[in-house]
């Protein structure tokens, strides 16, 4: 996997281009916030203007996954709300697909998303999930035994598993923190961790993460020990196989972290530009 170390950037930053790489739905905004140069794999987000319609049935060249951050979007008459989920893979017919009401969308693709106009096709039916509401999901709250999570306390912490890739065992997931919850433990994982902050605050030792924030970790990097303020709820991936990890005892979080984010250009540049997004609200 060659995308850089980026932990972490509020995407917020980062501008929108119109029309997504290869060529599909070219009437959308995109803001890119990773792409693998060898495979082309991309985390976006996904803007919909409202009224958008897609002008045909399709399928797309890559696997989409999808979390509705705002709005709703609409696929084969199944209305997407604000944080539904989906995983469609490579073939996924969409008979249908549009907005009424425009939706923002934290949005991966496996490849280059080339859209071929379709009636029917064939897809792996282990790697779909269709139409996840994860608000009407349970919870877990004990420990981590199938991510290989060890001892670790979760108490503070809820997780939801939304997909499993029933080859790699890379998963997605939701995990939500509450108010004042913290950790003395950094953590050392053998894949990749992507993570987007979809509410909240969470203090790193680079800075404190809110919402909109992204990082792309390589494997085998320390991080933490964290703590949050207010509590948070992040959607987060391990890519490269299964998650698991190795901690390692600290002295505890800093509550007050200075910024020193580790950003390749034109992350840097984009971030110094608009440096008030990061802030504490303006009471």
């Amino acid at each position: 996997m060659t995308r850089p170390h980026i932990e972490f950037v509020q995407s917020q930053v980062i501008p929108f281009q119109q029309g997504l790489y290869g060529g599909a739905r070219p009437d959308i905004a995109c803001r890119t916030l990773s792409r693998d140069d060898d495979t082309a794999a991309t985390s976006t987000v996904l803007r919909y203007p409202e009224g958008w319609h897609a002008t045909e049935s399709h399928t797309l060249a890559a696997d989409e996954e999808i979390f509705v951050l705002e709005g709703s979007l609409s696929i084969n008459g199944q209305v997407y709300g604000k944080h539904f989920y989906g995983h469609l893979p490579k073939g996924y017919l969409r008979k249908d697909m549009s907005s009424v009401s425009g939706a923002v969308v934290l949005t991966f693709f496996s490849g280059v998303p080339v859209a071929t106009r379709a009636a029917t096709s064939d897809w792996d039916m282990r790697r779909v999930v269709e139409c996840l509401d994860t608000r009407a999901m349970a919870a877990a709250a004990g420990a981590r035994k199938h991510m290989n999570s060890g001892d670790w306390d979760p108490s503070g912490t809820v997780h939801k598993t939304l997909y499993v890739d029933p080859d790699t065992a890379e998963r997605t997931w939701l995990i939500g923190m509450m108010p004042y919850w913290w950790s003395n433990k950094a953590e050392v994982h053998p894949v990749v961790e992507e993570e987007f902050a979809i509410l909240g605050d969470i203090c790193f030792p680079l800075g404190v993460m809110r919402a909109g924030g992204y990082f792309w970790r390589p494997p085998g990097i320390a991080h933490g020990p964290f703590a949050t303020w207010g509590g948070a709820l992040h959607l987060c991936r391990c890519k490269g196989g299964p998650f698991a990890t190795q901690w390692v005892e600290t002295d505890g979080p800093n509550w007050n972290p200075p910024d020193k984010p580790i950003l390749p250009e034109p992350y840097a540049t984009w971030t110094k530009v608009a440096a008030d997004v990061n802030r504490e609200p303006n009471y």
